[in-house]
């Protein structure tokens, strides 16, 4: 009698699986082939995933990784433009897609060394981080986004500009905040003049700084000149620290 259903196997189960199975070639250029036929049978993911949000940084080869949460597991998506990469990531997913989020915050990814991949293990840093993502891609309440709003707030309170002894934020250089239900922060800002020498790197910095937040998923600046900024949309704390009041 055959049983109805099949027990999912655990994550420690499947590394096995995988050692046993790499056991069975001799050399590496066998082992290569393999991760190599691994890739081709990886599917394809959607155009739409292949964002620079996805896109894992640090990687000499293009690597994009998706992470959703279905019914409290996560399930992975990913693609490479490199197939040895991609046959890596193929195993990956293989012992990590459709766990628990615990499950995989905890799992001791034995299999990597074992079978020979230790210079790859950076890649189990990269599910956990896609893990959390999974994670905190469950919808806010309203009071729960004007919380995050006023962390993000906060953070901006922490940048300055390197002109002048105030932060962007009293200084009247953030012009809106908007924080999704998911985590998506988009902020509208300007700058003291088109030409401020960190017109470049200071957007960059508040995104950075913003995205740290555990919250927030991601972090988009848009600079407007319009209107251009002028003094009186210093707040009255800035004024006073400036001694114009």
């Amino acid at each position: 009698i055959c049983a109805k259903f099949q027990m999912k196997m655990t994550i420690s189960e499947i590394q096995a699986e995988i050692i046993e199975e790499f056991d069975m070639f001799s050399d590496w250029m066998e082992k290569y082939e393999h991760l190599i036929e691994l890739g081709k049978e990886l599917p394809i993911i959607e155009d739409a995933q292949k964002s620079d949000d996805n896109l894992i940084k640090g990687c000499q080869s293009k690597v994009w990784l998706n992470a959703e949460l279905n019914d409290g597991l996560v399930v992975f998506t990913a693609d490479s433009d490199a197939i040895i990469t991609k046959g890596i990531i193929a195993l990956m997913i293989r012992v990590l897609s459709e766990h628990s989020p615990a499950e995989i915050v905890n799992a001791d990814m034995t299999f990597i060394e074992q079978i020979g991949l230790k210079d790859h293990f950076f890649m189990r840093s990269l599910f956990k981080q896609n893990n959390q993502m999974a994670e905190n891609k469950k919808e806010f309440t309203h009071a729960e986004v004007q919380k995050i709003g006023e962390d993000v707030v906060d953070v901006l309170k922490s940048i300055y500009d390197p002109e002048i002894p105030v932060d962007i934020y009293e200084l009247g250089l953030i012009y809106d905040v908007q924080v999704s239900t998911v985590g998506d922060a988009k902020i509208l800002m300007t700058l003291t003049s088109p030409n401020c020498p960190v017109a470049e790197s200071l957007p960059v910095e508040v995104e950075e700084k913003v995205k740290t937040l555990p919250e927030i998923i991601s972090s988009k600046v848009e600079i407007t000149f319009d209107p251009p900024w002028d003094r009186d949309m210093m707040s009255e704390e800035a004024k006073l620290e400036l001694g114009m009041l």
